[in-house]
């Protein structure tokens, strides 16, 4: 199905997508969707890709753009503890951590308040906020304003191609309630067992992020997570930020082989420009 000429003309001219449009869009054949989502990428934020090589405390982390803490332990108290000593070992990066939503479920009282401790411990923003795993996220985004700590980016926990256009509605209204929300991670962390996403899935996520979220400057694919071939062609779809590049190599590959070398290279032959950055915080 080609892509109806009035709703291209709308993206182009950063309008907000209605939910009907965006279903339209969802059915439109791969190529000529991402053809417009690259168009629209490159008016928006240029040909220039950023990415963040993210390291451990203690390991490599003075090359990091960004420390990241991922295990949430069980106790306020010992993660105050584990954040400030995970400052102390950054080496001068950024320090970042956990899921919103985990340290919600962990139940440690007023949310606004623990993260307020969290940050004078030296935690310098949340990693992201799952919007499938949040019962309120306007109220949880409100809690971290409140405590001066951004959230690197809004995700998406499971696979859900069916609920993709209110998810995408919803991020799109969050963005405008908090203008510090710039990135968002349309691609889930978990895939199912059962039903695997498939790379057409993914790159036409990633596509519609970029469509529906006028005010949103960033749209991110997770490295690590899904490798260097499908986040390259992503790019092509209106990717333009590249997250968890790891910060340690294998020497016995090679320079070439190196992940600074890896990304930048890939980065230069999807046609882009890359640019290292640090934590988003």
């Amino acid at each position: 199905m080609s892509i109806n000429t009035a709703i291209a003309d709308r993206a182009r001219a950063n309008e907000a997508l209605t939910a009907a449009e965006l279903d339209e869009l969802a059915t439109a054949d791969i190529l000529s969707l991402g053809m417009l989502a690259d168009e629209v990428r490159r008016a928006r934020v240029g040909d220039v890709v950023t990415f963040v090589r993210v390291g451990a405390s203690g390991a490599g982390a003075g090359e990091a753009g960004e420390v990241r803490m991922t295990s949430l332990p069980e106790t306020l108290a010992a993660t105050v503890a584990a954040v400030a000593q995970a400052k102390a070992a950054t080496g001068g990066s950024a320090l970042s951590g956990f899921s919103l939503a985990d340290i919600i479920d962990r139940g440690w009282g007023d949310l606004a308040g623990v993260l307020k401790q969290l940050k004078q411990a030296g935690l310098g923003a949340i990693v992201e906020a799952p919007l499938d795993r949040l019962s309120n996220p306007e109220a949880a985004l409100q809690a971290c304003q409140d405590a001066g700590i951004t959230v690197q980016s809004l995700s998406l926990q499971k696979p859900n191609a069916e609920g993709r256009t209110p998810m995408l509605m919803q991020a799109r209204a969050l963005a405008a309630r908090f203008p510090w929300l710039t990135t968002i991670a349309p691609l889930p962390r978990e895939q199912s067992i059962a039903v695997p996403t498939t790379g057409y899935d993914d790159v036409r996520a990633v596509a519609l992020a970029r469509l529906a979220l006028p005010g949103v400057p960033n749209v991110q694919v997770d490295w690590t997570q899904y490798g260097p071939k499908l986040a390259q062609v992503a790019l092509t779809f209106g990717a333009n930020d590249l997250d968890r590049v790891s910060v340690t190599d294998d020497e016995t590959l090679g320079r070439r082989r190196t992940s600074l070398e890896d990304v930048t290279r890939n980065i230069v032959a999807a046609g882009f420009q890359p640019r290292e950055r640090s934590a988003r915080a």
